[in-house]
């Protein structure tokens, strides 16, 4: 297992509601912003805020944000990826929007929510999924057993592709470099995986079930530089 100290993030998190995307733990991506509680969460929270804690917000998948603030929000997806909001750009045309940068930190699960407007908050259990101290020898032994079997066949399927192409080569050493139990976020987001396949790696909130699907190496075979 990784030795890099754990992530600690706040107990209640302003929720940002996508619809169209999925973010994992580890990955970067752009978010257009343009709907009522979305933008008052920009404008009031990262807009406004002068610490690293108010860049931090948890990104809510599967669940899109209603067009006015009048309506009630609907069903919120259980699990959640908290985000760092690493750069925010605003523009009028067509209409007002933000673009956002964020980069997944970790999973969390909504324990309730506590406000609904301006922007939804909610109080959140940070859910690592990687058990930094697994209870037994025995799991600690089938953790390490499955990582480096799923590396093993990641690694076998990478090298399956053209080594020539300068985005095959790079994702070959990416798998040496990540820690084992980063990779199937990792490569869940780089590889060509649809939105629904993401929403169910973002729900395994174990290790060990995570790395026994067996589906999860051969979408790697979809990787496309």
């Amino acid at each position: 297992m990784s030795s890099v100290n754990p992530i600690q993030i706040p107990s209640r998190l302003p929720l940002l509601l996508t619809h169209e995307s999925v973010l994992l733990p580890g990955s970067t991506m752009r978010t257009s912003v343009d709907t009522a509680r979305n933008l008052q969460l920009v404008r009031s929270r990262l807009l406004k805020g002068t610490s690293l804690q108010s860049t931090i917000l948890g990104v809510i998948p599967n669940t899109p944000d209603p067009a006015s603030d009048s309506q009630d929000l609907p069903p919120l997806h259980r699990i959640g990826t908290a985000a760092l909001a690493v750069q925010v750009v605003g523009s009028n045309w067509p209409k007002p929007h933000y673009t956002l940068l964020i980069t997944g930190l970790c999973r969390f699960q909504i324990v309730q929510v506590l406000k609904e407007k301006p922007y939804p908050v909610a109080e959140v259990e940070q859910l690592d999924r990687l058990e930094e101290f697994p209870n037994t020898c025995k799991t600690r032994e089938e953790l390490g057993e499955l990582s480096e079997q799923f590396y093993r066949y990641s690694v076998q399927l990478v090298e399956m592709l053209d080594m020539s192409v300068p985005a095959v080569a790079k994702l070959r050493r990416l798998l040496d470099s990540l820690p084992r139990e980063a990779l199937p976020d990792i490569l869940t987001s780089i590889i060509r995986t649809s939105n629904k396949e993401k929403l169910q790696i973002l729900d395994a909130v174990s290790l060990v079930a995570l790395l026994s699907r067996p589906d999860l190496v051969s979408l790697t075979a979809n990787y496309r530089p």
